[in-house]
């Protein structure tokens, strides 16, 4: 079953094969932009299991409001719902902050060896772990850019802000991340002895 099939029976909403215009519509969404949703989540600081529930209501609210989604802007409105989803996720998460530890977002992770599976654990709790001590607007940008790979003109019409202040903040993260990084060499699996 197609991620918007899923979607729509999870939350109670018809499942039957898209017909309509609403439905092709938003399985269009899901299917284009889950990715994008999931991964957004993810580097800007919430585990896979929260993420996977905050990508659901992000698709959900999208949904109901697919009407006022003007056409060639989903993917703005998709960011906009993230980042206030993200928010109501996070105020959750500090009300319960005793939970376990994010598990690895890979399923392929039982192909690998143990020694890269650990190294990229390693690694990749500490790009999380960086990416939180970054504020907000920043880690933002830098997930857009880097992980994300869109261009400062994309970063600015998803944040709203003008094309030099995405660059400026852009800049602004990545010598605040290489300083980070810096700083955290020691937890660094990639790290080597000449760095």
């Amino acid at each position: 079953m197609s991620r918007a099939g899923l979607l729509f029976r999870e939350n109670g909403l018809d499942a039957t094969p898209a017909t309509t215009a609403k439905e092709v519509r938003i399985s269009g969404l899901v299917e284009t932009h889950f990715d994008f949703v999931w991964q957004l989540l993810r580097r800007f600081g919430l585990p896979p299991a929260d993420a996977d529930d905050a990508a659901q209501q992000v698709f959900v609210i999208a949904a109901r409001k697919l009407s006022s989604i003007q056409d060639g802007r989903e993917r703005a409105f998709l960011y906009g719902t993230t980042r206030r989803v993200l928010a109501n996720v996070r105020r959750g998460i500090q009300r319960r902050r005793d939970t376990e530890e994010a598990a690895s977002d890979d399923d392929d992770s039982a192909q690998q060896p143990p020694d890269e599976l650990v190294e990229r654990n390693r690694a990749r709790a500490l790009l999380d772990e960086l990416l939180l001590e970054l504020p907000d607007e920043l880690r933002r940008v830098l997930v857009l850019a880097e992980i994300e790979q869109m261009t400062s003109s994309e970063i600015a019409t998803l944040e709203g802000i003008p094309v030099g202040t995405a660059a400026s903040r852009l800049r602004r993260a990545r010598e605040s991340f290489r300083e980070l990084l810096a700083r955290a060499r020691a937890k660094n699996p990639f790290a080597t002895v000449g760095d």
